[in-house]
């Protein structure tokens, strides 16, 4: 196992070289926030990103609040991201199913290890960066405010919470310190599967049948049948995680330990304050699996997908996690099948609760 301290065992040092490994939204927002506070940051992104941020510098729109980053640092090129000098962390913000591919090109340009922070929604991508690059070079992070990208190099955000550093690791306390330095409100959790799992139901929540249906979180909890779905979908999930060892636990700005309990009361109690929540707290962002139908590939693996291959290692059964996933999945590589369920949400609870329409599910 490699360790690598580089500026870390000098806190002395005002300022650090952060590269952003993916800067759409969450390392927009991260790394806007990091060069507002003086720290070196160079964006690794897209081509048109690129552009967007070479020619006009990055704008990070927060609470009306308009604050610029001029002279960006921005490539789309990983080797010569690096070149432009040794970072002293790595902070990967792409999507999980383009984890195993980033920790593959770091290990094989980087000759000497660096501190990797996982800013990734999903379950295991911590351990695929780990079997790359070292158990010694990976921190989890995550982040929970709400944040978009509505143009190349423009960050806006719709709900201010914080950021969730876990783990150990003798980096986590300075990578704290720093994020709070920068802004943001940052917590550490020492159990980083309890951190990533909590974020996950957060995650979850009228996101897979709000892209398969077309209908937006509200109308997600509006529909009997798809709120039945839902509430059943994080029974499911918060029964996996106690299999682990763990329950649910509150992350920066968001009661997930409230959730975990809230959905084991009755629907008529918990269906319309959950829909209110729901709706309110992802602001005017739409929930992120919406973009993944017809794409080839999706992070619903490493959500519902996740929770589906952990209830059968444990023995806890996932009917509706496993409806969803399944449905999503055929979705992702067909996009004409998503006219079958646009507008007819009765046939995805069909699936889920085969012959009685959900009204026995529980």
């Amino acid at each position: 196992m490699h360790l690598s301290i580089s500026f870390w065992a000098h806190p002395e040092k005002s300022n650090v070289r952060v590269l952003v490994f993916g800067t759409g939204a969450v390392g927009g927002l991260i790394g806007a926030r990091l060069a507002l506070a003086g720290h070196e940051v160079v964006f690794l992104a897209r081509p048109r990103v690129v552009d967007a941020l070479r020619r006009n510098g990055l704008t990070l729109i927060d609470d009306q609040q308009v604050a610029q980053v001029p002279n960006v640092i921005a490539s789309s090129d990983f080797s010569e991201a690096v070149k432009t000098g040794r970072p002293d962390l790595i902070l990967l913000c792409v999507k999980a199913y383009d984890c195993a591919d980033a920790a593959a090109l770091i290990k094989d340009t980087l000759p000497e290890p660096i501190p990797v922070l996982s800013m990734l929604n999903g379950i295991n991508n911590e351990q695929t960066l780990a079997q790359a690059l070292g158990s010694g070079n990976v921190i989890a992070g995550t982040l929970t405010t709400a944040v978009e990208m509505p143009e190349p190099a423009v960050v806006r955000v719709s709900r201010k919470r914080g950021v969730g550093i876990a783990g150990t690791h003798p980096m986590t306390a300075e990578i704290v310190g720093r994020f709070k330095q920068a802004g943001f409100h940052t917590e550490h959790y020492p159990n980083p599967g309890r951190m990533k799992w909590s974020k996950l139901m957060t995650n979850i929540v009228a996101n897979t049948t709000s892209a398969i249906t077309g209908f937006n979180p509200g109308e997600v909890f509006a529909h009997p049948g798809l709120a039945r779905m839902e509430m059943d979908a994080l029974r499911e999930t918060v029964r996996v995680m106690r299999k682990m060892g763990f329950g649910p636990q509150n992350l920066p700005g968001v009661s997930v330990a409230l959730l975990g309990r809230a959905v084991f009361l009755p629907a008529i109690v918990t269906r319309h304050l959950l829909g209110r929540i729901v709706a309110g707290g992802r602001g005017s962002k739409k929930p992120s699996l919406h973009h993944d139908i017809g794409r080839g590939k999706s992070e619903v693996d490493w959500l519902n997908g996740a929770v589906v291959r952990y209830g059968e290692q444990f023995g806890v059964p996932t009917p509706v996690n496993r409806a969803l996933y399944e449905t999503m999945k055929e979705l992702v590589e067909d996009q004409s099948l998503h006219q079958t369920f646009l507008g007819h949400p009765e046939r995805l609870v069909s699936k889920a609760y085969p012959g009685n329409g959900g009204r026995d599910a529980g």
